[in-house]
């Protein structure tokens, strides 16, 4: 739903101003500056595949260890589950961990922390914290679709750290631990991260080193419900592909006939570790697609992104990098797809667009000249570059053009595309043609920012309309050379102020849009298309009230349950 007050519609406040236009000429966007080129373009300035294998509708899609507020994320790239930990000593974290999985639909394997099972000869036991929160979890059933119960239990301590060369815990002992479990929980699934069990078999290359191991793990089955695995082929010796799928082929093989009831799970590496033996590094956008598919050919219960958040001595991880999220999707090893021409948002950054939304491409060699459109409607070539789209539907359409340039493509995701991972396929006459992808939602909204980054002071302008109805402009930011500050604005003088907004994907809302500013809600006058230039839109707020004094402070906007990246703005 649209809403347009009195004089204060799209129209009423009118463009971007000039100010803010020349702002954005000259600060870049990551490589050039989405905002810029476009803007530019309206003024009429000139400026000078993979191989990829099927996918299982049956295998399901998580990640290790993201924070609770990147649960609403993950859903939206379509993921399945995430691996959390819960602390032993923190139990008033424990529902809101599991409300904001169930709040967007995911699933958890939840681990506690320090492990609350105890061995006593034989027997196990569950320390009293450990009892309280299977207990709960019980109660959320419906979140929980496993029990993380160990790291690595049998090639290290699990307590206090550190390799064990013969063993730690033997499959016996894991395997009455499991049933000591589901004698508390009847029913629990028993998640345990063994990495490669078939080599503590005998006869596995493992035991065969170190016969010290004897036969602790000749009869594994019975030891968990799912068992995680991991090859991580990215390393400073290159790409290890073939060895690393090899090795996972077996461990699933052997998993599936020598370990039931369990089915195993692959620990795909989005990780760099310089101080790991050997050195591990985050693989390239083009080597992770290619990872997920081809991880996805084995028979796998689930491709596990290991992990979202960096912690320990991992110096990168996959949240440090939006633009490799659609590549760890499904959808991704769909035919079409790639990895050399990422659709991202040209306002946020974030991979997540819509439909007759502002799009950016950054690559190398993406055209042999820069150019920009110089008429609306927007033309699909510009210096024989053309950029194909192909939704879910199958439907195909070429995306209007705003800039190309080498480094750089903007365009607007044309308006009937479906909701859905789509194909991009750009061409440019200089090489093949480019294979890409882009994550289409039916909104995706996201506000620009002065220095178009998507972070930092918003690129907005502000309108004051005093007791006589004239209204006057109130800066909202100032710029010195290339840096850019929010300017206060006084809201203890006479009249009401209203600010108006500049950003992309919004347009397509079918309910209220809300706005909050330092937490607190404030009336949203209009939300739509900015109505002068293709793909940006408009959102009026205002009269602002209760704010004076905050000082600068995040400005959030909430689009049919979706939130846009933070922007700043300033209050005396």
């Amino acid at each position: 739903m649209k809403t347009t007050v009195g004089a204060f519609s799209a129209s009423g406040f009118g463009c971007p101003p000039a100010r803010v236009i020349q702002r954005m000429a000259t600060i870049g966007f990551r490589y050039v500056s989405v905002l810029a080129v476009f803007t530019l373009f309206i003024l009429g300035l000139a400026i000078l595949t993979l191989a990829q294998s099927p996918t299982s509708p049956k295998m399901l899609t998580g990640t290790y260890f993201p924070d609770d507020g990147d649960f609403k994320t993950l859903k939206a790239l379509g993921y399945d589950f995430a691996v959390v930990t819960l602390r032993l000593d923190d139990v008033a974290s424990w529902k809101p961990t599991l409300d904001a999985a169930q709040s967007v639909g995911m699933k958890l394997m939840v681990g506690a922390y320090p492990p609350p099972y105890v061995q006593d000869g034989a027997a196990w036991t569950i320390t009293s914290s450990g009892m309280a929160v299977l207990t709960y979890l019980q109660t959320r059933a419906d979140v929980v679709i496993a029990l993380y119960v160990f790291n690595e239990p049998y090639s290290s301590n699990p307590y206090a750290g550190g390799d064990i060369p013969c063993g730690f815990f033997s499959a016996g002992d894991l395997r009455t631990l499991r049933s000591t479990i589901q004698g508390v929980w009847p029913g629990a699934k028993i998640y345990q991260d063994l990495g490669g069990p078939s080599q503590w078999a005998p006869g596995g290359s493992y035991t065969a080193s170190h016969p010290c191991v004897g036969d602790k793990y000749a009869d594994q089955t019975g030891v968990a419900d799912y068992v995680g695995i991991w090859a991580y082929p990215f390393t400073i010796h290159g790409y290890d592909r073939n060895g690393a799928l090899s090795f996972l082929r077996r461990e699933a093989s052997f998993i599936l006939n020598s370990m039931q009831p369990a089915q195993p799970i692959s620990l795909n590496q989005a990780f760099a570790c310089a101080n790991c033996d050997p050195g591990f590094v985050f693989p390239t956008a083009e080597q992770t697609l290619d990872w997920n598919c081809a991880t996805r050919s084995l028979p796998l219960a689930a491709v596990d992104w290991y992990p979202w958040r960096k912690f320990s001595s991992y110096t990168q991880a996959l949240a440090d990098s939006p633009s490799y999220w659609p590549s760890t999707t499904p959808e991704a090893c769909a035919p079409g797809m790639g990895a050399g021409a990422i659709g991202l948002s040209a306002a946020s950054g974030m991979p997540f667009v819509a439909a007759d939304s502002l799009v950016s491409i950054y690559g190398a060699n993406l055209a042999s000249s820069t150019l920009s459109a110089q008429s609306q409607p927007l033309p699909t070539s510009i210096g024989g570059v053309t950029l194909q789209v192909r939704d879910t539907t199958g439907t195909t359409q070429k995306a209007p053009l705003v800039f190309v340039s080498a480094s750089q493509i903007n365009f607007v995701m044309p308006a009937g595309i479906s909701p859905g991972q789509v194909a991009l396929t750009l061409t440019s006459g200089m090489n093949s043609p480019l294979a890409g992808t882009a994550l289409v939602r039916s909104v995706a909204p996201a506000l620009f920012t002065v220095d178009a980054s998507g972070k930092g002071v918003a690129a907005a302008t502000a309108t004051r309309v005093d007791s006589n109805q004239k209204q006057l402009p109130v800066p909202v930011f100032n710029c010195k050379g290339t840096v850019c500050t929010s300017v206060p604005i006084d809201l203890g003088v006479d009249g009401s102020v209203y600010v108006s907004l500049y950003g992309t994907g919004i347009r397509n809302h079918n309910s209220e849009v809300a706005c909050s500013i330092n937490r607190i809600s404030v009336p949203v006058l209009y939300a739509g298309a900015q109505g002068h230039y293709e793909g940006l839109d408009q959102v009026n707020i205002g009269p602002l009230a209760h704010l004076s004094g905050s000082g600068e402070v995040d400005l959030v906007l909430i689009v049919d349950g979706q939130s846009s990246n933070p922007v700043r703005v300033n209050f005396r």
